[in-house]
């Protein structure tokens, strides 16, 4: 059975991975509790990271800095 990488987790995180490669994934996490921990971790702390940022994400960019960019970039 393949063992399981932190590239691994990330991109089953992020929705990377293609059908066969998540489900080959979840096979190999479902056969190691160690890696099932970490997942599961690393899935609360994606989730941390959305809730505390995501509304920043979601502001609108003030009208100052547009200005600058806009002049930056000429």
């Amino acid at each position: 059975m393949k063992r399981v990488t932190m590239t691994d987790i990330n991109a089953y995180l992020d929705g990377a991975l293609d059908d066969q490669e998540r489900t080959e994934f979840e096979n190999a996490v479902e056969g190691d509790p160690d890696a099932k921990a970490l997942l599961a971790l690393h899935r609360q702390h994606v989730e941390e990271l959305h809730r505390l940022y995501d509304p920043v994400l979601n502001e609108e960019v003030p009208p100052r800095m547009l200005d600058l960019l806009r002049k930056r970039n000429g």
